[in-house]
Order: structure tokens, then sequence, then C-alpha cells
């Protein structure tokens, strides 16, 4: 087991193995490594019997053999090169993506947390001001994400392999995973009779490649020196998911001239992404669009207002401006310009008339994935070739955010006529599709994000028709960052040490390069092919290819030519971490957990290194624990990340309870006051005469029934802790229900039966009688979402075995297959990953299995609900090694769940500044960190409401251990958030919107606001139990109880 645990309120000792001292970091020795020790050995297959399917959908990919002997990890770092549709590695401090030509790196700084150049508004679901749809009122609440991947070049840029260094060897083919662990995941690279190991280590600040028998080939985008030789290598920009903003026209005629403005939400940092139409009401059929330049049109020293002069106006003048991908003002410009009057009389435009009222488009996709999309240029004849379209294709969860526009080529479409094809194969049954033709409209018109074609595999053909003019979102080709030039080849003198200064990519940072460093373990002299990007590195003088390593470090951002940092990494160079291990073990007689990081640091020779010279970054999480314990072990980087020079960590952390009970004290405190007690009784019986669960176990998914199994069993436990007899009949139902999801009664229907995968390894639902497609039960065939969906089951089984002890005992191999999914601690067990979920480095889980797309997590309470789950299951059937196992990763993604997701005191400095406003994150993701909003529809879906979604997501479910972080000072950080959502009256610019969009909050939705706040102080507990005190399961959210809610509002328990 390599998993982490600790409390966010807990006394944590972390005792550092440093360098140049002696300190172990081995577990305490009278501890029992919990690795060391399957949960059980029952084959899952004799329980719930086999299924094959995802070999056809969703077949792992560069795995060799590995499956052979182990379960595949769906919710590793890792799995994002060994799914299908593979994406970038996020390793902390950098970000990586494998190819056949190799593994590109880039760096990832902890700066791009907090820039406000890289937040970027998704403002849908903004309030705007009445009459003026184009102001929104981003002080009340907006969606954002705070965008990572890209350098400081294209802060708003995503990293697909286009950006940093690129490290491979020639002739080698795809790379093969050959081992992980949760700290590592070991690939291989053959060819030509040579190797490349790449043993890829979260946290580690060099990045080694062990070379045989193979010349390393290397590819620095953007390279402008190398060892201060000049060179020019190409450029290129990866495609950004940046928001424009949203704007407004004025225009007016004085002094012989038409002055237009456009007013932008947001700061327009180049004017030549604007382009102008401006001429005679009377020409305006033969418009035209023009850039913009200096000269002409000028910016404010805001950024978001650009004010443009045409000279000789006269007439009625109609104008237009379009920014280039983001927005056309007005948005049917072409038949209804904005308009002002001046002086005079017009002049007729020479320019000729577009004709692309006819453009339109087919689009087809068989049962196959097969699309096909067929585009009409109709009378368009300039459009020649295919050179001027560009494509959008993409499933629906990648559509979050704008998506790429690929330029045609003759590879990927064909010319027929006035016909247009592109023919490709989609990863999914549902795409959105649009297209650009450059300089003249997208298709379909105006908001092309928006109101994306949506086709279906197998389904009806789509057909836009002709809808006349369409000529709006005037775009122009972009620069694609190719040049010709001869092949001109250079060579470096051997050294052992080169350092790459890259330009940033774009031209808004043309004096700021990034620096890198590249060691090799012996002396080689390099080939400078500028024509390719490329240079190969050889060992002079000598016939035989290079063996040794291949180390790659980020030297930091700084004026060209700035050498303070060259030498930044050289302690530390031939040394690396290879297979890097973590243990742990708990001590019942202290009530302290343990956990030790073991980095296995090698030196050239594969050797174990004689000296500590590993530098690795610590999280904020681990740098939150090294404050009170070593502060003098933290360095500053520049990575921002802190660093520690250390082989070794241990760390000692107390340990929250296992039972899902409510606390006796509490309990005891509401008892014997006497209005709190009733307030108590009442919503039992409240709850227990509405609540049914059987109404719901065998005609609603996984997670539905999971929340309403976890209702049910946590008023069970309530009725029993304040004596009432509503348990019995609970408890009935609980027994049925169970017995049907567990395949005891096997009589639910064949989509919600579990199975044992055989393909990558673990529980498999259905979930449908149709299509599999991956939004399928929130994507739990694909192993999304197996934390939440079963942490639910995991909470209830606690519950029902504590109270009948026979009934576990004769139903355990199936109960710990469950448990096993999500919670298995050891790589012994080979039918399962290792906690499918939890990332050991992070501290946190993601929610992402196999689907396409990046790794997030958004409701991390309810990962806490799976994880105190099984710590509750330990406990109720008395095994000490179970409930041990739940304990750590309980009290881990409690500590992280308080450092990423929740604003407070000692944190707020890592959050943007609109997030420090907030409170809460909405999700964590991995092109955009922190993400403030929501993968589903709140009720209604408008700030300042909209907060308490966001709020409450993060809140469900209310439980025994709530309170270690839902507490008083994050409720201190979301106290303006959840009273603007309460009562949206008190935003200050309220008076401003519409009232007719400003409908209250879902009833359910203000209980979670009302509760997360009620630990600030008596009034707001008295306000929260007021809100509750009438309240049924119906009026709450799904899972929800009015006498679970009161109880933590009483008595945080």
């Amino acid at each position: 087991m390599e998993r982490s645990g600790v409390t966010g309120t807990s006394t944590i000792v972390l005792l550092l193995c440093l360098y140049g001292q002696q300190v172990s970091a081995a577990l305490p020795g009278n501890c029992v490594h919990l690795e060391d020790k399957p949960l059980d050995t029952a084959d899952p297959i004799t329980i719930f019997g086999a299924n094959n399917e995802l070999e056809g959908r969703a077949k792992p990919t560069r795995t060799g053999n590995l499956r052979r002997s182990r379960a595949l990890p769906t919710g590793h770092f890792a799995t994002n090169h060994i799914k299908p549709n593979s994406i970038p590695l996020r390793l902390f401090p950098y970000e990586a993506n494998m190819d056949k030509n190799g593994v590109t790196y880039d760096a990832y700084t902890m700066d791009r947390w907090t820039k406000t150049d890289r937040t970027d508004l998704m403002e849908e679901q903004s309030a705007w001001q009445s009459g003026k749809p184009w102001n929104r009122l981003n002080t009340m609440g907006t969606n954002l994400k705070q965008m990572v991947a890209g350098p400081d070049g294209n802060p708003m840029g995503v990293f697909s392999g286009k950006s940093g260094v690129r490290i491979g060897i020639a002739g080698a083919g795809e790379p093969i995973l050959t081992d992980f662990g949760d700290l590592f995941a070991n690939f291989l690279y053959t060819g030509h009779g040579g190797s490349m190991e790449v043993p890829v280590v979260r946290g580690a600040t060099l990045l080694t490649h062990i070379v045989k028998n193979a010349n390393p080939v290397i590819k620095p985008y953007c390279l402008s020196s190398i060892n201060g030789h000049g060179v020019k290598f190409d450029c290129p920009i990866e495609p950004s998911a940046a928001d424009g903003g949203s704007g407004y026209l004025t225009g007016v005629c004085h002094g012989g001239n038409l002055h237009i403005s456009l007013h932008n939400t947001r700061p327009i940092k180049d004017v030549t992404k604007l382009q102008w139409a401006a001429q005679t009401q009377q020409t305006w059929q033969q418009k035209t669009m023009r850039t913009c330049d200096a000269s002409q049109c000028k910016v404010s020293a805001d950024g978001k207002t650009v004010s443009i002069v045409i000279p000789k106006a006269s007439g009625t003048m109609a104008f237009a401006v379009n920014y280039i991908g983001h927005y056309v003002l007005p948005l049917s410009w072409g038949d209804h310009s904005e308009t002002a009057a001046c002086a005079g009389s017009g002049k007729r435009s020479e320019h000729p008339k577009r004709g692309v009222e006819d453009i339109s488009v087919i689009l087809r996709c068989d049962s196959n994935r097969n699309l096909e999309i067929r585009l009409d240029t109709g009378s368009t004849n300039s459009i020649a070739g295919v050179d001027k379209v560009q494509y959008a294709v993409e499933t629906t969860t990648n559509w979050k955010q704008t998506p790429a526009m690929h330029t045609c080529t003759s590879s990927t479409c064909t010319r027929q006529g006035t016909d247009v094809i592109i023919k490709k194969k989609v990863a999914a049954d549902t795409v959105r599709v649009a297209l650009n033709i450059i300089g003249y409209t997208t298709v379909p018109m105006g908001n092309w994000f928006e109101k994306a074609y949506v086709v279906h595999c197998g389904g009806s053909a789509i057909n836009s028709g002709n809808k006349g003019p369409n000529t709006n979102h005037i775009t122009t080709a972009p620069d694609t960052g190719h040049t010709t030039k001869p092949k001109i080849v250079n060579t470096l003198a051997a050294n052992k040490k080169f350092i790459l200064e890259l330009n940033e990519p774009g031209d808004e940072l043309p004096h700021q390069t990034r620096k890198f460093v590249l060691y090799f373990t012996e002396a080689v002299h390099g080939s400078v092919d500028e024509a390719n990007g490329l240079i190969t590195f050889s060992v002079p003088h000598s016939g035989n290819a290079y063996s040794g390593l291949v180390q790659l470090g980020y030297l930091g951002a700084g004026p060209r030519g700035d050498k303070r940092n060259d030498n930044y990494l050289d302690p530390h160079a031939d040394v690396y971490s290879y297979k890097p291990h973590v243990s742990y073990c708990v001590s019942d007689a202290r009530k302290k957990g343990y956990m030790s990081f073991e980095w296995m640091a090698k030196d050239k020779s594969g050797r174990e290194a004689a000296n500590g010279k590993l530098m690795m970054v610590a999280m904020p999480h681990q740098e939150l624990l090294l404050k009170n314990t070593n502060p003098h072990g933290l360095k500053d980087s520049v990575y921002g990340f802190k660093t520690v020079s250390a082989n070794d960590w241990l760390l000692e952390l107390d340990l929250q309870p296992a039972t899902m009970e409510p606390q006796s004290a509490a309990v005891d405190r509401i008892k014997h006051d006497s209005a709190n007690h009733k307030l108590i009784l009442d919503a039992i019986e409240r709850d227990a005469a509405n609540v049914n669960l059987m109404a719901t176990c065998a005609h609603s998914d996984s997670y539905n029934v999971g929340k309403a199994l976890g209702l049910v069993s946590r008023l069970a436990s309530i009725s029993r802790a304040f004596g009432t007899k509503h348990y019995q009949k609970l408890d009935d139902s609980i027994k049925t229900c169970l017995e049907k999801w567990l395949r005891i009664d096997d009589t639910l229907d064949n989509k919600w039966k579990f199975h044992y995968d055989n393909v990558w390894g673990g529980l498999f639902l259905r979930g449908t009688d149709g299509n599999l497609d991956f939004g399928t039960d929130y994507g739990f065939p694909y192993y999304n979402d197996h934390h939440f969906h079963l942490g639910y089951f995991l909470y209830t089984v606690a519950y029902y075995v504590k109270h009948h002890q026979s009934w576990g005992r004769t139903n355990k191999a199936r109960i710990y297959a469950i448990a096993r999914d999500v919670g298995n601690p050891s790589y012994k067990d080979t039918r399962f990953p290792v906690v499918r979920h939890k990332d050991i480095y992070t501290g946190f889980s993601w929610a992402t299995g196999v689907v396409p797309g990046e790794r997030q997590e958004e409701s991390a309470s309810e990962s806490i609900n799976c994880y105190h789950g099984l710590a509750a299951l330990g406990d109720a059937f008395g095994d000490q090694h179970l409930r041990h196992v739940g304990q750590i990763m309980l009290a881990s993604e409690i500590l992280s769940v308080r450092e990423y997701w929740q604003v407070r005191q000692h944190n707020r400095h890592n959050f943007p500044p609109m997030l420090q406003q907030i409170g809460v994150v909405g999700q964590i993701a991995e092109n955009a960190f922190y993400v403030y909003t929501l993968d589903w529809a709140c009720d209604p879906n408008r700030f300042p409401m909209r907060h308490g979604c966001l709020v409450g997501i993060q809140v469900i479910p209310l439980t025994a251990v709530a309170k270690y972080w839902v507490d008083k000072e994050w409720a201190s950080s979301i106290k303006q958030t959840c009273e603007w959502a309460i009562d949206p009256a008190l935003s200050p610019e309220y008076h401003l919107t519409n009232p007719g969009d400003m409908r209250q909050l879902a009833v359910g939705w203000k209980a979670f606001c009302h509760a997360a706040l009620a630990p600030l102080d008596t009034s707001h507990r008295t306000k929260a139990v007021e809100y509750l005190k009438t309240k049924r399961p119906q009026d709450l959210v799904g899972g929800t109880g009015s006498a679970s809610t009161l109880l933590f509002i009483l008595g945080s328990t």
C-alpha cells in the first residue's frame, strides 16, 4: 500500500531523513505494515461473475503483458497515458506527454495557481445588468478556471507536447508501461538495438532517462541558445482556452470622423486581434473587415476599451467589430450593423461582395464512430482548396472548455467541387462539431461554442440547410509557426552539461526566456539540426552509442541571458529516485498513524546512492506539516513550491475516530437540552415517515441508490443514539436493498448487477440496457466515481454489520469485494489496483477513470465519505487491518480537502484573488487546477444563487466526521458567498439585475449553506435550525435528511 493519511486539525509530526542527518525514515519497529496484507483473497469472479465488455470500448494501451500479473490502475497519474485517447501526465513540478518520438516535458510552477492573467472567466451563469446583457455582474459570482498548463507566453494555453523539451531515441516505438506505484511509473522505449527507460517520479526536480546503446535525440521547442550558441528553433503556440470576455459597441461622429469604441469586460492585450468594418449604410452590402493596427486603434490604460477612428465619414455610417476567436458585434452584423449619423454624403466602397449566404454543412456518424463532415461552400468561389477550413470535433465531456480548431490539410480533408469533406474517427458515440471558414464565417453562425452541432453516431444525419447570410465570427488564418529554411547542422562542443534557453511562445514576452539544463553522465557533443528543431547527442571519437543517464531540469524564467540559476541543480545531478515506495502502519497504543516515503535514491551506476542529494518538491499540504516540525528543511525554489533535500520522509499523525455512529458526548448534550432534544426527535419522526428506500432501490442508478442507503442508515444510527424504535423498520429496508445490490437476492435488472471487469481489474456495472456511453451512470462502467458511489454502500454496510454481526459474517466476501475495489491497500491483491482513486502525492482523490479527458475531482466531501466508510466497516467487523487502512486514507483526504478546496487563513495566498473572496473551490482539475463551476445544473443555474450548489457539493453528506472540515474557520471564508446564495438581494449589485432572472435557490442547497455556516456563531446556528426544523427528506438534496442535518448543526456530529 502506498497511501498517506493526515488530519487537518490534529497534531502532526513529520520527520525527514535529511541530507547530512542520521534520521531514520523507517516505520516504528512495533508497527505492522498495512501494505503487506490484502484485505481479502476471495476471487471476485466467483462472487459476481466476469465481464469483458471494456475490451471493445476502453481497452488499455501501452501496457504490454502487465495485466497478466496485476490489476491496472484507473485513477493513477499514469492512467492518462494508458487509457484510450491519452493525455499529458501531471507530475509536479512538470507535465509530460509521451509518444513514439519521446517524452516532452514542460515546467509546472506554483505561481500559475494565483496569477490573474490565468484566471479564465466562464460567464454563462453570471448575472447581467438589466437591459444590458453584455454587462456581466461578476462581483456577484462567476464560473472560472485557473489555467495552469501553458507557459507564461501562453498563459491560457493547454499543454499537449508542443512546448518545453522532448527527449527520445531514434527508431523507438510507443512506450510501454513496465511498472508502477503510487509515486512512480516506469516506461520503456526500445528501437534500433537501444533502449531508454523513463522512471517517472512525482515531485522529482530532475527528470531522469536511463539510456542504453542509443544516442539521445532532443527537441527543445522555441530554443534560442544552447550553452551560449545562438539558434532559432520553431516556436509553436498551443491552443488557448481563453475566454475573451463580452463587450458592446458605441459609435459617434464628430469632426468628419466616425469614432467607434469597443468596451470589453476583460483586457485586450493584442489590438491586431480586432477587425473592423465601417462604411456608409448604402454600401454596407459590399462590406469587408480590416485588421486593427496601432495607428488607427488605440487601447485604454486598463486594456478594456479600444477606440477606432474612421476618417471621412459621411451620411449614415454602418459599422461592426470582430474580436477574433471570441465574438463579433453586433451578432448578425451582416444584416443588422450598428449605425451612426454623420454629416455629408457617402462614398461607395470598392470592395467586392462576399458570397457566403448559402454555406451549409451535412454531418453524419455511423455506428462504428466514423464521422463525415460535408461542408458546401456555396458560391464563395474564393475559398479555394481546403486550407481555409478549420474544424473542431470533441466529446461532450471535452467541450467544456474552448476546443482547438484544426486546419484542414490534404491528408485530413478532400475537395469535391464546392464541397470540403472531412472524415474522422471519433472517441465517443456523441460528439460536438463546429467549423470555421477563415475570413468568412463560423458554422454554426455566431456563438459556435454554445451552438455546436451535436452528432450521435448511428443516429440521423444533421443538415444545417441554407441559413441565408451567415457572415459572422470572421477570423484570420492562424500562424502555424513553421518557416521554410535550409537544413543547417552545427556541432556543439563536448560537455556533460548543456543550458537550454527557450523563447516564450507568442509575442507578448519578447525579453523573457525559460531555462532548462541537460546533464549527461559522460561528455557528449551535439549535432544541431535547425531545420527539424532537433539536437542529437553522441559520444565523441567513439563508434559506440551513448549509455548512461540523461537528466533534464527546469531553471526558471527570467530576462534573456540571465545566468543566475545555471548551477541550481548541479548538486543533485547523477542521483535519481527509482521506484520509490510508501509504507504505512498504525499504533493503537499511541493512537498514531505513520507513513514512510522511501524515495529509493540511486546513483548513475544504478546502485543505492552513497549520499543524499535528491531534491524533491513538497506540495502545500506537505509544506504545512513541515513548517511546524522542520522549517529549516524547507527551501524556496524556482518552481514556486518548496523543496526538501532528503532521501526518505516519515510522517506521524493523529487519527480520527473510525465509527460512523454519532458522537456520544454530543448526543448527551442535546438530550440534556429539552428544546434541542425535541428538535431531533421530531426530525427523526418526520424523516422516517417520509423515506421510502424501496421506491429507489431497484429503480435507480448506483449513485442515487447509494445516497438513499446513506440517508436511511444515518437516520437509523441517529434513531438508535436517541433511543427511538424507528431503526427497526429502517433496518429491514436496508437489509432488503443491500441484498439486492450485493446479489444475495439476485433479482435486480442485469444492468444493475455488479460483475468483475477482466480488462482493467475491478467492479463493473453496466448501468444501461442501451449503448454504453462514457456518461452512463456518471461514468461508473469506465471507473469514474467508484469512491463516490461505493462509499455510500460501504457506509451503509458498516452500519448494518455493526448491529447484525451474523449477516456480516455470512456475506463478508461480497462486502469485502466492494471494499477492495476502492480501498485495497496491497499490491499482493492482484485483482484490484491499490486504493483506486487516491493520489498519494497530492493527498486527495481523482474522480476520473478511463474516460477521455483530464482528471478532475468535484465533490471532495464524498471522497471523505468513502474512506470513512472503509474505516467504519473495519470497526464494525472488528477488523483492525481494514480499520487502520480506512483511517489513514480518511486523514489524508481531509488534510488535502482543507488545503486545496477550502480557503483558510494559512493558505489564502495559494488561491487566485476571486477564489480568495469566494472561499471554496468547485473542482480540482489538471489543466485548470482550481475550477469554480459544476458539471450539472444548479437550481437556479445563476449566480449568486449558484454559489449554494458549489458550497453544498463540498458538504454532502453530513456525517459524524463532517466537523473535521466543515468548521468555524471555513465558515468565515464562505460567509458572504453563502449569505448571497441564500438571499441574493444582499449582494450590492442585486439592484442592477432583472428580478425575473433572480429566483430563490432550491431549498435543499440552501440547507447546505445554512449547515456550513452554523459553526460560525450562535446567530447562524439559530438561523440554520429555524430553516431546517420543518424540512422533510424530499425537500432536501438526495441522500440528505432533516435529522442528520440538524444533528450536525446542534452537535457537530
